[in-house]
């Protein structure tokens, strides 16, 4: 915004005020009830600025403060989209989203400052992010499908509509993996039920062959699952490292070292891709077909971390995305990538 950095320049303590109490409001909103302490903790700030800007907000009544912490007040909660609006702006994120959004041909991008890699609570960021945008995406009588993984279980817990939303949610992909918690069938449900929606589940093995797989899909609830994936409205799905994810799903030696010879980077539906986003191989599980997905089907990715910088750009080359929520630590490095291709 151009009268950002106009201020900057006539009163840039003012400015850098005003930053740091928007940034306090809005994570008090995130966190509350909060503690100073743990505020500051999280913010990375001294103490003595958190309880700075807090007294400020209170004598606003813009906060309130108690024994279990500090809550925003109804006069907060008013301003509050325009105290991150102004937050992200001093940050730069907005203009960073623009810049990702035009590198990669991504529709939106939208960024969560810091970076997960170092900082454990980037990845709820991120999460409560994406819930949002991907609800104001859903329409009544839509089909969501979703994959699994701990992006998308953050995603999930954030999940949330202020009346029932006639959707139907179901796993991308089969799969029994060991952690259940973060299974596309959990996560499907989860999100099912935190929207009043209806969903359905893909309970199979993670590998099997190719007659196996057949077999399968001759049964009439895999069918019915599979029928509605391909007719998905909104896909939400998340984004791996092809190293990370082959050694997590145990593939067999000859197959990791295709992908490996390949120059696999990726991995996001079941299929590895390389850095120019060309699928070199894909799962042996049921799950999407990418090529026979509807033209209006709309694709979002979510995923954190600088360390999957270079897997998140391979899958937005592979195919278009409506919507990519990353953070900053990944967004900045994905930037740095473009530059260099």
């Amino acid at each position: 915004m151009e009268w950002i950095q106009l201020m900057r320049q006539l009163a840039p303590d003012i400015m850098d005020e005003a930053a740091r109490r928007a940034l306090v409001l809005e994570r008090i909103a995130d966190m509350a009830p909060v503690g100073r302490r743990q505020l500051a903790a999280r913010l990375m700030l001294p103490e003595r600025e958190v309880r700075a800007a807090a007294a400020a907000l209170r004598e606003q009544g813009l906060i309130e403060m108690d024994a279990s912490g500090m809550t925003v007040t109804r006069k907060g909660e008013e301003i509050l989209p325009e105290v991150r609006t102004l937050s992200r702006s001093v940050r730069g994120l907005t203009e960073l989203e623009a810049r990702l959004s035009a590198a990669y041909g991504v529709e939106r991008v939208c960024i969560a400052p810091g970076n997960a890699d170092s900082d454990g609570h980037v990845l709820q960021d991120v999460g409560r992010m994406a819930a949002s945008r991907v609800r104001a995406m859903l329409h009544s009588g839509d089909t969501l499908a979703v994959t699994g993984g701990s992006t998308m279980a953050a995603t999930a817990r954030a999940m949330q509509s202020a009346a029932p939303l006639n959707v139907m949610v179901v796993p991308a992909r089969g799969g029994m993996g060991r952690s259940v918690e973060t299974q596309a069938n959990t996560l499907a449900a989860e999100i099912a039920q935190r929207l009043g929606g209806h969903h359905r589940l893909l309970h199979l093995p993670d590998h099997m062959d190719e007659a196996a797989r057949q077999e399968m899909l001759k049964l009439p609830e895999v069918r019915e699952t599979i029928d509605r994936l391909q007719r998905a409205d909104v896909i939400l799905h998340g984004v791996g490292r092809a190293d990370d994810t082959a050694r997590e799903r145990e593939l067999p030696a000859s197959l990791a070292r295709r992908l490996r010879d390949g120059g696999a980077v990726a991995e996001a539906l079941g299929y590895y891709f390389d850095a120019d986003g060309r699928a070199l191989l894909a799962s042996s599980s049921v799950g999407i077909d990418l090529e026979g997905l509807r033209p209006s089907c709309r694709m979002v990715a979510v995923a954190a971390g600088a360390r999957k910088a270079q897997a998140i750009a391979a899958v937005m080359r592979s195919r278009p995305h409506a919507l990519l929520v990353t953070d900053e630590g990944a967004a900045q490095k994905m930037l740095r990538m473009a530059s260099y291709t």
